[in-house]
């Protein structure tokens, strides 16, 4: 049932219009003045207002200006109830936010059709912001399965980004391992030439020996020089540790496009890991030579002697990687 506040001083037309619209199937609330109409407007939050102008105490403007700032209240539909139709006293509650005026004396038909035609315009105000609701709510909710979507995807790119990441650092592992090995062989290698050498050494200085079997024994020296060997491993090295770092390489030539092959090849072992007995095998140099070999190197890179070898090796390989 539609609820009515009628506020109105005068008893008789009070009434009158409470009865008919009874008699009209609404629900109808009356208020002797303005203030008691305020209260029983919060009590009961009415459809619509009825309210004459011209009351004590507490005039229709008034009672207009309190229920625009209760915001359960301010989009009521309101009509003024009055005999003053000046232009001056329709704009006035016009802008207060009055939705309409019925003269008095006015007939029961043109009442009902007043509340019915602001009760309509309501409905309709209504209807309008809940269909503008629903399309908010439905574009919302859309938004929300594109953006679901978006992440799912994202999360599935990731996802794969990972796998290969993982995969890409297990290649890698495993890159390293073997140029390990390949490093560690070679050492190997040189040692062993190192005690053919040594071998051929001695043999030759015994005097019982033949002029054949020191000329054998010359020519086996001459093909055993390391030299040759040393030169070839650790190119094959550079071509292996290029395969693991593509990048390192590069970048290091970028900064010192100055440095020799022996000492790119001395800062890819550092890189390795390699300790100064193991760089002192692989160079067939003494561990002495090897630390020299790093003094005057970090001297040509513009380090000084409290920088960090490895450290600076180490940061070159994350600029490598930018």
């Amino acid at each position: 049932m539609i609820k009515v506040l009628l506020i109105e001083d005068e008893v008789d037309i009070r009434e009158s219009i409470r009865d008919f619209l009874n008699f009209e199937k609404f629900d109808v609330y009356t208020a002797p003045n303005g203030q008691l109409g305020i209260k029983k407007a919060e009590e009961v939050v009415p459809d619509i207002i009825l309210c004459d102008i011209l009351m004590p105490d507490l005039n229709g403007f008034e009672v207009l200006k309190q229920l625009m700032k209760n915001p359960l209240l301010h989009a009521v539909p309101f009509i003024f109830l009055t005999g003053l139709m000046e232009r001056t006293h329709i704009r006035q509650g016009m802008e207060l936010g009055a939705d309409d005026y019925l003269p008095k004396p006015f007939t029961q038909d043109e009442l009902l059709k007043t509340i019915h035609a602001r009760l309509k315009k309501q409905t309709k105000q209504e209807d309008y912001f809940k269909i503008r609701i629903d399309h908010i709510k439905q574009e919302v909710a859309e938004k929300l399965i594109r953006l679901q979507t978006e992440i799912e995807e994202k999360k599935n790119i990731i996802s794969e980004y990972s796998k290969n990441n993982e995969m890409l650092s297990k290649q890698l592992k495993e890159k390293e391992l073997e140029l390990l090995k390949d490093t560690f062989n070679a050492i190997e290698v040189n040692n062993k030439l190192q005690e053919i050498q040594s071998m051929v050494k001695n043999k030759l200085q015994h005097a019982e020996l033949s002029e054949e079997s020191k000329k054998i024994l010359s020519e086996l020296k001459a093909k055993a020089s390391t030299r040759s060997i040393i030169w070839n491993n650790l190119t094959i090295f550079q071509l292996k540790f290029n395969q693991v770092y593509p990048e390192f390489i590069t970048t290091l030539n970028q900064l010192y496009p100055r440095l020799t092959q022996y000492e790119i090849v001395f800062l890819l072992a550092h890189l390795m890991g390699l300790n100064t007995n193991q760089l002192a095998d692989l160079f067939n140099i003494s561990e002495g030579s090897v630390r020299k070999s790093r003094h005057r190197l970090k001297r040509k890179l513009g380090l000084t002697r409290n920088d960090d070898f490895l450290n600076f090796i180490h940061g070159i390989n994350q600029k490598s990687k930018q």
